[in-house]
């Protein structure tokens, strides 16, 4: 039960320091970066392989190039030749006077423009039916070759067709063929003869095309000329049908023609308008009808009429007279009377008969037999004459509307007409121009078709490279030749740098930091030097031989554990993976680094199987931390003051027996452990080799921590990376490494006693520590 006890607080333990530890790099800088990945492809890891082999790969290259020379030489001599063809006139008199421009007036084209379609051109040059036809040619001297093989060098590129000139720019109207091949006298010839294939080509392309044009032109000219007449005969009926020649000529007149009818009638409008008022003004002022007015005026101007009214006027007058003298009764007055009476009668006879001859039909008003003054009498004539205008006006109103009718439904049906007629217009437009081009471009092909002059040219004949001086024809190995010395090069690099990676593989050792920075998922706290050094007693105490370069190092390495994890670290365990990777060095000049410090320092030597500590400052070894752990005495009766060094005491391994390494796994282990961390600034353990005792892991998980000590160019690393991934796997909290025997200095045994030189060489090791970096480290 005891044993699962410790079990579980290992694990609680360890998983609390992993969370701490795990939590320290972030705020770390130089070495010390947060925690990388391990595993995956490391540049570094093998450039530094690569440079430490460089002697291998070289020799590997070295040989790799001399093979690949060797097999340039088993390729036969190739030789090679061209020759160029010029497809367009280049300049703008050429292309002028060319027949096919002499036949084409119309068609001009710039000086940069080109009437060739390149990309297909170099297709039918290359086309089967064309390498058949030159194959024929050649055979009659090589029978070897055929349309096949011809095709089997354009995909070998032995045989080529190109354009000269790569973009706009640059692009030129000249075709460059080239062939090549092992017999310079085959070269030649087959060049000669592909020339000789494009030219005919050209010639009979020119023919060809013509004649196929001619006869596609009269297939098509009769259905061109029928439709022409379909087109002028439907035009014609459209034009005798609304009796027009121009559309949109009518359509200007019927427009103009409708605004000055719409001008007119809105002038007799108006007219009409002034007329019905001076009408209505007059008739009010008269109170007649125009004929009343007529009669009235006509009774005005009748003498007669005029000569009974004076006559009853004093009639009237005479009566009026007597009618003072007499009364009614009276001869004189009765006979007044009567000529008044009779007076009456005839004018109203008369105004009867002059108003049925003028005015007929009208209606009888006293205001028509008034005498009419000239002032009534001109009214009657305004109102004799607005009456007629009016009528005149009323006429002409309603004509200009009928016109107007006329000339709106003209108008309406124009654009109908228009849209007909113009469509029938551009149809007979476009077969007439299309049937005159049909016309005009079979002229012209038949002018083409009786040219007989090439229309390509070679402007530079078929000839092998030669050299300029000798005039010889130049041979090669061909174009599947250079790869090889290049290809052998990298290939004897491919094979020297996996000899390389072999090798370092099988070395199996981390030869220097870098390697170990690549391999192991975790800080690098220290980098520790080579150098003969060791303890001597002297007058104020132990103290170490140090050089310079080796106290800095640990005085670095001191630093970064106490100011670059969060939070401090108050216990630690120093271990390694096998003996002799230098950690009890480590832990013992650490220890002095932290005291020399101010740092009240407990160095325990936790190594059961080699305990070393008391040997380096000559102390007894009969009690020590196995006994505490046993109970047999305190840990302040084992624990001894270092002579010359206040802040620094030891704590020795003690009499161990068998097995003793088990006491880690216990509860006193762990209640000696946190009364230790209390009682002192820092704790350091010294443990044993971790493949030797699996036990430490219990006093790794009750500290904060483990620091590992690699050996550069000893340690193996695959004992590293099987014991941290243990460590990993177990939750177990750790530190960092540190990076030992940095230098190529032998190792030398600390300066001990005679008897105990032999079984220290083996673990005492001086260390370098190199800055982790000069600036820019985060100290929390």
């Amino acid at each position: 039960m005891q044993a699962g006890q410790n079990a579980q607080n290992l694990t609680f333990n360890g998983q609390n320091h992993l969370e701490e530890v795990q939590s320290t790099p972030s705020n770390m800088g130089g070495d010390a970066d947060p925690k990388p990945k391990s595993g995956g492809f490391k540049v570094r890891s093998l450039i530094g392989a690569v440079r430490r082999n460089m002697p291998i790969v070289l020799v590997f290259t070295l040989l790799g190039g001399a093979g690949g020379w060797m097999m340039t030489r088993t390729f036969p001599l190739i030789y090679e030749g061209s020759f160029v063809v010029l497809v367009e006139p280049i300049t703008s008199q050429g292309r002028l006077s060319d027949p096919s421009a002499i036949s084409r007036a119309q068609v001009q084209q710039d000086n940069n423009s080109s009437g060739i379609d390149y990309p297909t051109l170099l297709q039918v040059l290359q086309s089967p039916d064309r390498l058949s036809k030159i194959a024929k040619s050649i055979q009659s001297r090589y029978s070897e070759v055929t349309a096949e093989s011809l095709a089997r060098d354009l995909r070998n590129q032995d045989f080529a067709v190109a354009r000269i000139g790569t973009n706009l720019l640059d692009s030129t109207r000249t075709i460059e063929v080239s062939y090549r091949g092992s017999n310079p006298g085959k070269v030649r010839f087959v060049l000669e003869q592909i020339a000789q294939g494009y030219l005919r080509f050209s010639l009979d392309d020119r023919k060809v095309r013509t004649e196929a044009g001619v006869e596609f032109i009269e297939e098509q000219l009769p259905t061109l000329q029928q439709r022409v007449t379909v087109l002028e005969s439907q035009m014609q009926a459209l034009k005798q049908q609304y009796r027009l020649t121009d559309p949109v000529l009518e359509g200007n007149q019927v427009s103009d023609q409708l605004k000055g009818v719409n001008d007119k009638k809105l002038e007799a409008d108006t007219l009409l308008r002034e007329q019905t008022t001076l009408y209505s003004v007059l008739q009010k002022q008269l109170g007649f009808t125009p004929k009343q007015a007529l009669g009235a005026a006509s009774l005005s101007q009748n003498p007669r009429y005029q000569d009974l009214l004076t006559q009853l006027k004093k009639v009237e007058g005479d009566i009026a007279i007597k009618l003072a003298r007499f009364n009614e009764d009276s001869p004189t007055v009765r006979s007044l009377r009567n000529q008044q009476r009779n007076l009456k009668q005839l004018i109203a006879q008369e105004s009867q008969q002059n108003l049925s001859e003028s005015s007929p039909g009208i209606s009888e008003n006293p205001q028509i037999l008034a005498f009419q003054d000239p002032v009534r009498l001109d009214l009657i004539r305004q109102l004799v004459q607005s009456a007629n205008l009016s009528q005149s006006l009323q006429a002409r109103v309603q004509e200009t509307a009928r016109n107007k009718a006329t000339l709106e439904n003209r108008l309406n049906q124009l654009p109908a007409i228009t849209r007909q007629y113009n469509t029938l217009q551009q149809q007979l437009d476009i077969a007439t121009k299309t049937l005159n081009q049909f016309l005009l471009q079979r002229e012209t092909l038949r002018v083409e078709a009786a040219q007989k002059e090439v229309p390509w040219e070679i402007i530079a004949q078929p000839k092998l490279v030669t050299d300029l001086r000798t005039g010889k024809p130049i041979a090669s190995r061909g174009k599947k030749a250079q790869p090889m010395v290049p290809g052998g090069l990298a290939f004897g690099a491919f094979l020297g740098v996996a000899a390389a990676l072999l090798r370092e593989k099988l070395r199996n050792q981390f030869v220097t930091v870098a390697d170990l920075q690549d391999a192991v998922p975790f800080p690098l706290f220290g980098m520790l030097p080579s150098q003969k050094t060791g303890l001597s007693p002297t007058a104020d105490g132990m103290k170490p031989k140090n050089s310079e370069p080796f106290s800095n190092a640990f005085g670095a390495l001191y630093t970064n554990l106490r100011f670059l994890c969060n939070p401090p670290v108050r216990s630690l365990v120093v271990g390694s993976v096998e003996l002799g990777d230098g950690k009890t060095t480590v832990a013992l000049n650490l220890a002095l680094m932290a005291a020399t410090m101010g740092q009240r320092v407990l160095l325990v030597d936790a190594n059961f199987y080699l305990p070393q500590l008391h040997i380096h400052f000559n102390l007894s070894n009969q009690t020590g931390l196995v006994d505490v752990l046993q109970q047999r005495i305190d840990v302040s009766e084992a624990i001894e003051k270092i002579s010359g060094e206040s802040n620094l005491s030891i704590l020795t391994a003690g009499s161990a027996q068998f097995g003793a390494t088990r006491l880690f796994a216990s509860n006193e282990m762990q209640r000696l452990v946190k009364r230790l961390q209390d009682s002192y600034d820092l704790v350091i353990y010294d443990s044993p080799s971790l493949d030797a005792s699996t036990d430490s892991n219990f006093l790794t998980a009750q500290t904060d921590g483990l620091l590992l000590v690699v050996s550069l160019n000893k340690t193996k690393q695959n004992l590293v990376k099987e014991t941290l991934g243990n460590l990993e796997k177990y939750h177990l909290p750790v530190l960092g490494v540190v990076a030992n025997r940095i230098g190529k200095s032998k190792v030398a045994p600390y300066a001990l006693p005679i008897s105990s030189q032999q079984t220290y060489a083996a673990e005492a090791h001086p260390a370098f520590f190199g800055k982790l970096k000069e600036s820019g480290d985060v100290v929390q």
